[in-house]
């Protein structure tokens, strides 16, 4: 062949190439543990969440997603796999992705497959142990190098034994937080970002924050931006018409915390920190020039209780305390500014990675692309969310079973299938969900509504369920 073609098929072959590395935008995904909508970008009067707002003012905030089940595990499991926890059957903190789900292809071996150097630093997967092989070139996320944190973790824990003080508690450290386990992690991803970004190769990097996850532990300057007292409501609705089964949650059967008003000055410290985080990685995608061809995602694995509802503290309810989560998606092709109301599940950020990379879906995917809901072009109505979660029946010894979905107007949910309960809340009158509905005549059609769509809703496939620590025997709790 001839000097000059020869020159001329190369040149056209390199740079089909580097169009198509152009056609693969780079993946940010933050995943923050236990965080509920205590956020300034979700109208919070008192957290300050500078770093996650200027994220959502750039992006999409979608103002009502909802966790498919409200532990950390299950939900994991199910928005990186794309499969419910109908589906997967994980329903408890210990049952491993790739046992339930052997054939999901996740979201990190997605994009890893496609071409992408992926990897993990924190809590992306429920631990270290329980993470998942074929989706990373690398993970990481050792135990912390801080050591106050570590002994607020034995604190809560006790030595191994399934024992220690489940108490929602907060701790000041007296370090800058740089060797806890996120400080730590986010400079993990900080590297990546740098080094992939000078070899021009696409990345998926998972950002896995601990924070705010208990026990509360932050630097005194995040501490610091909160009074000691006045931060817990000073009257809430009286609970009307709710089963004593929906009043459950992962820390019941412990004792109340010595202050609201402490633990929940704890709780937004944390919220804070991990905030100070996330700003990191801004300023490493501005520093980068990287906001053009790159996707950021951010979202909470399920919400948190903050002593209402009678004192109720964690997640594992079924009510939006526990269900809600915080979700932005911004970057590449991503409206700025744009807010969207519409319920929609965490099952929904894989199909929509998906369509935003151009690339065909893999088979198995249960969610629904929000890409056109973003744009503003979403012809058809939108489907309820929903979300399952078991319960322990302390006095029957069995597992009830939970399930609800959640429109527009309202949130209907179904105990053991009605027979040990059945709630329904008006968005309009009563968001924070105290007084229940069901039973009265003048909401008989929305009743009617959410039982028609849990009846023809797939049935839960049989696996262990949760049961909160505190009601188990000692030498059986987690």
């Amino acid at each position: 062949m001839h000097r000059s073609l020869l020159s001329l098929v190369l040149g056209l072959a390199l740079g089909a190439r580097a169009l198509d590395a152009s056609d693969k935008p780079n993946v940010l995904f933050i995943v923050v543990d236990d965080l509920n909508t205590a956020l300034g970008c979700y109208g919070h009067p008192v957290v300050k969440s500078p770093n996650i707002d200027r994220l959502a003012a750039r992006g999409v905030r979608f103002d009502r997603a909802y966790s498919q089940y409200p532990l950390c595990n299950p939900s994991r499991v199910s928005f990186l796999s794309g499969r419910r926890p109908e589906t997967t059957g994980v329903y408890i903190l210990t049952t491993t992705p790739r046992t339930a789900v052997p054939d999901a292809v996740m979201l990190p071996q997605f994009f890893r497959e496609r071409g992408y150097y992926s990897a993990g630093a924190g809590k992306v997967f429920h631990n270290e142990k329980m993470s998942d092989e074929p989706s990373w070139d690398l993970y990481e996320d050792g135990p912390t190098d801080d050591p106050e944190e570590r002994a607020a973790i034995v604190a809560r824990h006790g030595s191994g034994d399934g024992g220690g003080d489940g108490r929602p508690a907060a701790h000041v450290l007296t370090t800058d937080g740089a060797l806890t386990r996120d400080g730590r992690n986010v400079r993990a991803i900080l590297r990546q970002m740098q080094e992939k970004t000078a070899a021009g190769k696409p990345f998926f990097l998972a950002a896995g924050f601990h924070k705010p996850h208990l026990p509360w532990t932050a630097p005194q300057k995040f501490f610091d931006l909160y009074p000691t007292t006045g931060l817990a409501p000073k009257t809430e609705p009286a609970l009307r018409g709710v089963p004593p089964i929906a009043l459950q949650t992962e820390l019941s059967g412990f004792a109340q915390p010595d202050s609201r008003d402490a633990a929940i000055r704890g709780y937004y410290a944390c919220i804070s920190f991990t905030d100070d985080h996330v700003g990191m990685l801004l300023d490493q995608l501005d520093r980068l020039d990287l906001w053009k061809n790159t996707l950021v995602v951010l979202v909470g694995d399920n919400g948190f209780h903050l002593g209402d509802h009678g004192g109720l503290w964690a997640k594992l309810s079924a009510f939006d305390a526990a269900t809600r989560v915080p979700l932005i998606i911004a970057g590449a092709g991503v409206p700025a500014g744009k807010v969207v109301g519409t319920p929609v599940e965490l099952l929904d950020i894989y199909p929509t990675l998906v369509e935003l990379a151009k690339a065909p879906a893999p088979a198995g995917l249960e969610g629904k692309s929000l890409v056109a809901l973003m744009n503003g072009t979403a012809a058809t109505p939108a489907r309820p969310a929903t979300s399952m979660v078991f319960h322990y029946d302390v006095a029957r010894r069995i597992d009830v079973l939970g399930r609800t979905v959640i429109s527009d107007a309202w949130r209907y949910t179904e105990w053991e299938g009605g027979k040990a309960g059945r709630e329904l809340y008006l968005r309009a009158d009563d968001a924070d969900e105290y007084h229940n509905r069901s039973g009265e005549a003048a909401f008989a059609g929305a009743e009617s509504a959410g039982a028609a769509f849990l009846k023809n809703s797939p049935t839960p496939k049989p696996g262990p369920a949760n049961r909160p620590r505190a009601l188990l025997p000692a030498g059986k709790r987690p």
